[in-house]
């Protein structure tokens, strides 16, 4: 679907539980799964979009925080409401359920492969200045792990959520960040994919 009033860009827009309004103009939403229960505007690969470069102002971006799941094995990896009411009756809902992405990626190399390839997109999709909204739940992987991987930005805030889960509840993060300006060095690129492949063999 086409948006031309779009200045934001949701890139795991899911069934868009994040959101109070479900569809706005302004916002351009982002997935790559084909059963959700809110079908997305572009159905893609979030690391190659095919949007135009330096188009939008603001990306939103809520990547899985679990790895490894089978799709449909629980109420959180079933993009599908008609599925997810069948498989669990007694959860019985109207609305979307809260879909996670945790069937996407079935190891932590993975995942973070597919944010360090995202945060990529994202920085050649915004315009100079522009703004991303990160969120993270440290279920398996803390933030400060994964903000190694957003390479091409500064952050600017981290804001903690509190949710309703208890005490022993993850922590979640919206962290804000800027896109960095100019190229980035080639040597920085080389001695960053080495790091990258040090810690995957370690934490893999």
């Amino acid at each position: 679907m086409e948006k031309p009033d779009a200045t934001i860009v949701d890139f795991t827009a899911g069934n868009r539980s994040i959101w109070e309004i479900k569809e706005h103009p302004h916002i351009l939403y982002l997935d790559k799964e084909p059963d959700l229960a809110i079908k997305p505007d572009i159905l893609c690969d979030t690391r190659e979009t095919q949007l135009d470069e330096n188009s939008k102002y603001f990306a939103v971006f809520d990547p899985p925080h679990d790895w490894g799941r089978k799709k449909n094995s629980s109420i959180f990896s079933t993009p599908s409401l008609e599925v997810a009411n069948k498989k669990w009756p007694k959860y019985y809902r109207e609305t979307p359920p809260r879909y996670y992405g945790p069937d996407k990626y079935q190891s932590k190399k993975e995942l973070l492969s597919y944010i360090y390839e995202t945060q990529k997109e994202i920085s050649r999709i915004l315009i100079s200045g522009g703004i991303l909204f990160l969120k993270w739940g440290e279920r398996r992987m803390p933030l400060s792990e994964v903000l190694e991987y957003f390479t091409l930005w500064d952050v600017m805030l981290k804001i903690p959520v509190k949710e309703n889960a208890g005490k022993h509840a993850n922590p979640t993060w919206w962290v804000m960040m800027i896109r960095k300006e100019g190229p980035w060095p080639q040597t920085e690129l080389l001695d960053f994919f080495k790091s990258i492949e040090k810690q995957t063999k370690r934490t893999d």
